[in-house]
């Protein structure tokens, strides 16, 4: 998720005149990927610093408020995510890069797993999702634990390219790895050995929609309960 400090630094009150400012900024920062190192708001260089990454981050999670209300009252600072920065143009994925925590993803474990948003991310983020597997049993292979997405923005019959990056805590062929779909289609696998250990990959497939490709899936297998698995920087693109 995104880094507190910076988020409070760039939207410290329910102002609308702060809000206007900083939220003008964050509307045109996060039309394309920023490598800018300058120009950020001065309110917000102490906590955010200079990383591109974390006023992405911080901007995607902006509160809203009413633009009726009065500079000396309050309302709620929720942080909102319905579109994250991503790292491509046109990615019909939605926070794909678990800046604003799991929605709408939706995440299922299965025997004794466990799932979480985690700091840091890939070295162009602040967070990623993480599974830990947990004893294993049938139910390990038979239901795998999975986080999935509707993709309600597939064109039938348009190709599309998927992106996505993986980290393995351990390399253990052929019983730690991932494997994607695309409705009920299979179009990439993931093993934790063809990853560095403790670094994250870039992975990618390319599939045609079809009239059953609404659900982008991530199925997490793995007999070690060590085994830390995540992922990060979901993005699917028409190509």
């Amino acid at each position: 998720m995104t880094n507190p400090s910076c988020l409070r630094a760039l939207f410290p009150t329910p102002s609308p005149a702060v809000y206007s400012s900083n939220g003008a900024f964050c509307a045109t920062y996060t039309t394309s990927i920023n490598t800018i190192t300058t120009n950020f708001p001065s309110r917000a260089s102490t906590a955010c610093g200079t990383a591109p990454a974390r006023y992405s981050s911080a901007c995607s999670c902006k509160p809203t408020i009413s633009s009726t209300l009065a500079t000396t009252t309050s309302t709620s600072s929720t942080p909102t995510c319905s579109t994250p920065p991503t790292p491509a143009t046109n990615n019909i994925v939605k926070n794909g890069g678990f800046e604003c925590g799991l929605a709408p993803w939706i995440a299922t474990d299965s025997s004794g797993s466990i799932h979480s948003i985690t700091q840091p991310g890939d070295a162009a983020s602040n967070a990623a999702y993480q599974f830990n597997p947990g004893p294993t049993s049938e139910e390990t292979f038979l239901h795998p634990a999975n986080i999935k997405q509707n993709l309600t923005a597939l064109t039938v019959g348009a190709e599309y390219v998927l992106r996505f990056r993986t980290y393995f805590g351990q390399c253990a062929r052929l019983t730690n790895y991932i494997r994607v779909f695309v409705g009920r289609w299979e179009v990439t696998m993931v093993d934790s050995c063809e990853n560095v250990v403790g670094r994250y990959a870039d992975n990618g497939a390319g599939f045609v929609a079809g009239a059953e490709s609404g659900e982008l899936v991530f199925e997490f297998v793995s007999t070690d309960v060590l085994a830390t698995t995540r992922i990060d920087g979901v993005v699917v693109v028409r190509v």
